[in-house]
């Protein structure tokens, strides 16, 4: 018999709970992030309590090396006694950390990197659980945390006559009282919560003959935790083995990718996790879509012989480390970003697909270090390809199968303009005519409210820069986080209200919620409209539009004439048929920077003069102008941030920006009779930086602002003493006061 490599030893919750306090008892690298919800937390302690087996651990002593300690993860943020563990967890990492985090009221961090507590109640008369809440926080009969409990351990007599007496308080000022009965209740279910910390745990100790690999192996093959192994998993475990900088590497720009660091601007757009990571990479630098291929590649099999080499693997290790850099790149990552942007998709709240982001990605890092391709050229095949693969949902289905598919028809591309070429043979598949007026409206005729072609449409409006209806202001503007308070700035819109539907017997709520039936309107909007029908309601909201805009409002919203004294079935056909038509057109706007003569979804300017009588130049709806809008506006969005951090919360500032966005609040502050009181608060914390003036001076702002706003902008920083020409350039010049 081989000799084991595990004892079987049962654990008390107290000894390990203090051994993760001390940093004893850790967290190895091949670990996921903490991924339980809080009632799930709530069901383990009510297990425990009604003496309930929870499984078993399993954890590792792994011999003395450094190494094997520096692959761990520490519990909670404290700093620790032990500064490299003795022992890793290897299954069970969900259960120790949640009982860790409550019981002692520590912070953990999430699968999202965000930090937290987990709040446990508990009811010593009735002996339930529940997540904490305010409610549980103003009821006397309820212990709002438990961790309460065990911080007073070693005063427990004490403070369960307190308990008692709160509760026996709240009972007097109802005209009630605690039984006798109840007081011993409440004594005996606090002592009981009070004794889960001697609650014993099989564990299973895996000593230090086993190496890192065979770690690995158990803890693919045990897995016991409730999260069922897919192979991304495994990919990541094997990187944790055999290259630990490269997991936090991962982690680390995931991380940063939803939690900017100080100074940059935060991405609406995508929200990576290590396993989007992954797939972006074995699709990018070893042209793999499927995972398993990709696992035994990583292993160091040799798929002629079957046979698994040492030596394979460090070579294809060696493979990975040279393309994960360009993956993780964070300059490249925004330059793919404004892809998406580029092609309409300005928020998550539009994108369905994790896996359309993931391949497109893949798709920009082939073209740009594969072939070389030049930036502007690369972004537009990489937009025109995620606008298309996305609403026609190309990445669904067998999607691995497909992205094989397409890996290999450019396996053999010599250059750029080849690679190009492929992928629009590809888009033209796809878009064909009989897609616009088949297969599209098709498509719409559903109430789905995350449907690719619905969030197509959302798209085309933002590349058409097409105004919110029965409003001046963009859709593009509305879409961005941050520009809508506390309440959305925009909703989807029954064009056909469902109270009113309901009155003519329409009450199925497939019909009613049918894509066709939505419009982006703002909630103000909304609110007036209500339930009145739309014959009711439609010339009050058409006197909010200029005389002329009209028609060019219908269009882009793709509303047939006459719309609001339609049948409502007959609406809903022709109307797919017009979203289809705007996707269309948005889709030749997004190919060749112009629509087509003679049907154009949006107003031309091309014959038009780019400056106003006062001098200011007239913004045109260009890709260019678009982008810097959207930065300036990402960038007030950082500056209120950052202000409030350092103690300063310009509550009106936020107001104007959520209602109008960065770029027409700081015009409007600008143009202001007199400077802005937020300029002192400013200046008192040392931070002019963060102010609207500085931030219009930058450069890359120029062509945003005239010159005159500029020159205000200066004259008020430089009566503060603020340096701007150091800041500037030879931008603005101005004289020192």
């Amino acid at each position: 018999m081989a000799d084991m490599l595990f004892t079987t030893v049962p654990r008390i919750l107290k000894d390990l709970i203090a051994e993760i306090e001390n940093g004893k008892l850790a967290l190895p690298e091949l670990q996921r992030g903490y991924v339980w919800k809080a009632t799930k937390v709530r069901d383990l302690l009510d297990s425990m309590m009604k003496g309930y087996p929870i499984g078993y651990l399993m954890i590792w002593d792994p011999a003395y090396n450094s190494e094997n300690y520096d692959k761990a993860k520490q519990i909670g943020s404290d700093n620790k006694s032990f500064s490299s563990p003795k022992s890793l967890i290897i299954d069970g990492q969900q259960r120790m950390t949640s009982l860790y985090a409550v019981m002692g009221h520590k912070e953990i961090m999430d699968n999202k990197f965000n930090q937290k507590y987990i709040i446990i109640s508990f009811n010593p008369l009735t002996r339930e659980f529940e997540v904490g809440d305010n409610a549980k926080k103003r009821a006397a009969e309820w212990i709002y945390d438990i961790s309460d409990v065990y911080q007073n351990y070693t005063k427990s007599f004490a403070y369960i006559n307190n308990v008692v007496n709160l509760i026996s308080g709240a009972r007097e000022k109802s005209g009630t009282t605690l039984t006798e009965e109840e007081t011993q209740t409440i004594q005996q279910n606090i002592t009981d919560l009070l004794s889960l910390l001697n609650y014993s745990i099989p564990t299973l100790q895996i000593n230090g003959k086993a190496d890192e690999e065979s770690v690995a192996d158990i803890f693919v093959r045990v897995n016991s935790g409730g999260q069922s192994l897919k192979e991304d998993d495994f990919i990541l475990t094997l990187i944790s083995v055999y290259w630990q900088e490269g997991r936090r590497k991962i982690e680390d720009f995931c991380k940063n990718a939803k939690i900017p660091k100080s100074g940059t601007v935060y991405n609406y757009v995508w929200e990576p996790s290590p396993t989007n990571i992954i797939r972006t990479t074995m699709a990018y630098g070893f042209k793999r879509a499927r995972l398993r291929y990709a696992y035994r590649l990583l292993r160091g099999r040799d798929f002629d012989s079957e046979v698994y080499s040492d030596a394979l693997r460090e070579e294809r290790f060696e493979a990975l480390k040279e393309v994960i850099d360009q993956v993780l790149d964070t300059n490249v990552w925004h330059e793919f970003i404004k892809c998406v942007e580029a092609a309409g998709f300005v928020s998550s709240s539009i994108i369905s697909s994790q896996n359309a982001l993931v391949y497109t990605y893949a798709m920009f890092l082939i073209g740009k270090f594969d072939y070389e391709i030049k930036p502007y050229d690369l972004r537009q095949i990489i937009s025109k390809w995620f606008f298309v693969t996305f609403i026609s949902s190309y990445y669904t289905g067998s999607v691995e199968t497909r992205v094989e598919r397409d890996l290999a028809d450019i396996r053999n591309v010599d250059n750029g303009e080849e690679y190009i070429a492929i992928l629009n043979n590809k888009i033209n598949d796809i878009f064909t005519d009989d897609y616009f007026t088949t297969t599209l409206p098709n498509a719409l005729a559903t109430s789905s409210s995350r449907n690719p072609a619905w969030y197509g449409y959302c798209a085309s409006l933002n590349i058409l820069d097409a105004k919110v209806l029965f409003s001046q202001l963009h859709t593009r503007e509305l879409f961005l986080p941050g520009s809508s308070g506390s309440k959305n700035a925009l909703e989807r819109h029954h064009l056909f209200p469902k109270a009113y539907l309901a009155q003519i017997g329409i009450t199925d709520d497939r019909e009613r919620n049918q894509n066709a039936n939505f419009a982006f309107i703002e909630w103000q909007t909304n609110i007036e409209i209500l339930d009145t029908s739309p014959a009711e309601y439609i010339t009050e909201q058409l006197e909010r539009i200029p005389a002329g805009d009209k028609e060019l409002t219908y269009r882009q919203h793709a509303l047939p004439d006459n719309w609001q004294n339609m049948d409502y079935f007959d609406f809903l056909e022709e109307r797919r048929l017009l979203m289809a038509d705007v996707i269309r057109h948005a889709f030749k706007k997004l190919s060749h920077g112009q629509l087509d003569n003679g049907s154009s979804l949006a107003e031309s300017t091309d014959d038009e003069s780019n400056t106003s009588e006062e001098g200011t130049p007239v913004l045109q709806p260009s890709k260019s102008t678009d982008d810097l809008i959207i930065e300036f506006h990402n960038e007030m969005v950082t500056t209120y941030h950052e202000s409030k951090k350092l103690g300063y919360n310009p509550s009106y500032f936020w107001q104007m920006i959520s209602e109008d966005g960065g770029y027409k609040t700081a015009k409007k502050l600008v143009n202001t009779s007199s400077p802005r009181a937020g300029l002192a608060s400013l200046w008192e914390i040392h931070r002019l930086d963060l102010s609207v003036e500085a931030n219009v001076l930058k450069p890359k702002y120029y062509e945003l602002f005239t010159n005159e706003e500029r020159e205000i902008c200066a004259t008020r920083l430089a009566d503060y003493g603020y340096q701007v020409d150091e800041e500037i350039g030879e931008s603005v010049s101005i004289q020192s006061r």
